[in-house]
């Protein structure tokens, strides 16, 4: 185990521990970290797009990179450079979302950080916490929802205005300060916080934030919102949580009892009259005063509470919590922080549509554990029900429409069939896959799939000139699973198997359960993987010179192949990456600078 790897698990052990930590800048100092790093970030795409200086890009990429950064924090001289402040369209919304891009290294100063910062952070999190954190997302928040949320009267809807952007950057570093005690650490991350943007070849300060985008960003958000989880969980939740059940509703009992004398005397017909009527009301008192329950929920800026109780105390906990984020200086957006009946309204939380479902006439049969009694129970009621909205569904619907009918997709018409094909399913699975766990699923995504498989059908007969009835009759076929789809087949030499691209084979189907695929921390990552290996090997893959190497990189293999698809003879460079799958390629720097200038002529590869 090298030092690095002790270091993360020192850090890691003593932050599950709750205790202080020290000797962080001298500790991130260590090249097996950024090299950690570099294995980490250099697949993103975003790896080859540079910041503010054009030359800053993973291409190039070097052990000497590496050292001079290192060199430059030994010394306190690194300079964090500005970012470059771009804008995209926010998911869903009106608007544009500000992002900072930074250049290839500081990303890998934020990257080497944020590991030790998640190490120590991570085991101290809210439980109740699923934002940009390992192993967790929106669907293990929306799971969480589901599973312990039975009975939940009101949701309290919670958006906090500008997460990132307006989060004080003092009492940010007081934060981390009470349990990282590194002043040279700290100082910093208050020189990245402060290294402001460049936005229209103007510079500006940044006084409060921290920039999206930003590979750390992430982590420090969680930081400084865990003080509103430890409100939550330390103050309000317990405040606000009283009585072990509720209170039993007399006229429930009294009806129980009238339905025990009506089966002695066998009178069948009051029996059920009394069943019907006894399936009506609830079991408990529901206006129980002296039953309270609070329970909690955040993804990033966006928050969502489910109460047990009257909406009066509702109103009172939502401006308990308007309260707090001020003493912290965020405040809460007045559009988007809600009170909805859990029972008659619809909460939005994630893209989901949540409501707390009563179907007195949905009757369940089980056996009560350890015995064989059967019981029917109404077992549905108070659940917490998962729903698609209908204008999420009507957006996607009309994504690829004009005057309310499928259109073809002019951008995609140069494009492979294969490719046109894989774009689209990949599109649609996307959002079947995150709404899966919505009870309607089905019922709102076909329509969308329809328009979907319409716009593919006419984008393939708008490119080869064809009528629709053409498309179909080439290339719609039935499934595995019995549902016909639009299917591309790419034959290729054995005994490589055909490319096959599919839109349509699956069904959409409601899943209970979505798992997370993303790696929760192991106790011992090395970041020594392949990428790393080769670059640490110090031999040019072209023509084998041994000694200091540098990585060439480009964006997407599918460049190269769409670049040089079909020529006899592409560049010796393109071949070897192409015939590896590779995205990097470890050369000298002779062969660098030949590749780069369109040049290179190497020895044949083997």
């Amino acid at each position: 185990m090298s030092l690095a790897q002790k270091y993360i698990e020192i850090v890691r052990n003593r932050g599950a521990r709750q205790l202080k930590l020290g000797k962080v800048y001298r500790n991130i100092r260590n090249r097996d970290l950024f090299l950690a790093a570099y294995g980490k970030l250099y697949a993103n795409t975003g790896a080859t797009t540079p910041g503010i200086d054009p030359t800053d890009t993973v291409d190039g990429m070097s052990l000497e990179r590496i050292d001079k950064i290192i060199n430059q924090l030994k010394a306190g001289t690194y300079q964090w450079k500005p970012v470059k402040r771009v804008y995209r369209p926010k998911k869903g919304k009106q608007g544009k979302r500000p992002l900072g891009m930074p250049g290839w290294q500081d990303k890998m100063v934020q990257e080497v950080s944020r590991r030790v910062l998640e190490a120590y952070y991570e085991p101290q999190f809210s439980d109740k916490s699923h934002g940009f954190r390992p192993g967790r997302g929106c669907h293990t928040a929306l799971a969480q929802i589901c599973d312990t949320w039975i009975g939940t009267k009101w949701f309290i809807e919670g958006d906090i205005k500008g997460c990132y952007d307006n989060l004080d950057q003092e009492i940010l570093l007081d934060i981390i300060g009470r349990d990282i005690q590194d002043k040279r650490f700290l100082k910093l991350l208050k020189e990245m916080l402060k290294a402001g943007y460049i936005e229209d070849w103007t510079y500006h300060e940044t006084y409060s934030g921290a920039p999206q985008g930003g590979i750390v960003s992430p982590i420090l958000a969680n930081i400084y919102l865990n003080e509103l989880d430890k409100f939550v969980e330390n103050e309000l939740i317990p405040q606000y949580t009283t009585g072990h059940t509720r209170k039993r509703n007399p006229e429930y009992r009294r009806l129980l009892r009238q339905m025990a004398k009506a089966k002695e005397v066998r009178d069948i017909e009051t029996y059920r009259r009394l069943q019907k009527r006894l399936r009506e009301i609830s079991s408990v008192n529901p206006a129980d005063s002296n039953y309270r329950r609070l329970r909690y929920c955040r993804y990033a800026g966006d928050f969502l509470l489910g109460f047990i109780g009257p909406r009066s105390e509702a109103i009172e906990i939502k401006e308990k919590i308007r309260a707090f984020l001020q003493t912290i200086k965020l405040s809460l957006s007045e559009e988007k922080t809600l009170i909805t009946s859990a029972t008659k309204g619809m909460a939005r939380f994630l893209g989901y549509d949540l409501y707390v479902t009563i179907a007195n006439s949905r009757i369940t049969t089980y056996t009560v554990s350890g015995t064989t009694t059967k019981v029917k129970r109404r077992a549905t009621n108070g659940h917490v029900i998962l729903s698609v909205p209908q204008d999420v569904a009507q957006a996607w619907k009309n994504r690829y429409t004009q005057k309310g009918k499928p259109i073809h997709r002019k951008e995609l018409t140069n494009n492979s069939d294969y490719e046109i094909v894989m774009t689209y399913n990949a599109e649609f699975q996307g959002v079947v896959n995150y709404y899966g766990m919505a009870h309607n699923v089905a019922t709102r995504l076909y329509p969308v799939k329809y328009h979907y498989l319409q716009s593919l059908g006419k984008t393939l007969a708008h490119k080869h000139k064809k009528p629709m009835t053409w498309v179909y009759r080439n290339y719609y076929e039935k499934s595995e699973y019995g549902i016909k789809a639009i299917v591309v087949t790419i034959p290729r030499k054995e005994p490589k198997k055909p490319l096959v691209a599919k839109f349509g084979a699956k069904p959409i189907r409601h899943v209970k359960r979505i798992v997370i695929k993303d790696e929760k921390p192991k106790p011992i990552h090395t970041g020594r993987n392949e990428i790393v290996q080769r670059l640490l090997a110090e031999k040019c893959e072209l023509c084998g010179a041994e000694g200091k190497t540098e990585g060439h990189h480009i964006r997407k293999i599918a460049d190269i192949r769409k670049k040089y698809k079909g020529r006899k003879h592409p560049p010796r460079w393109t071949a070897f990456m192409m015939e590896r799958n590779r995205k990097a390629i470890m050369v000298c720097n002779n062969c660098h600078q030949a590749i780069h200038s369109g040049k290179y002529d190497g020895p044949k590869l083997a």
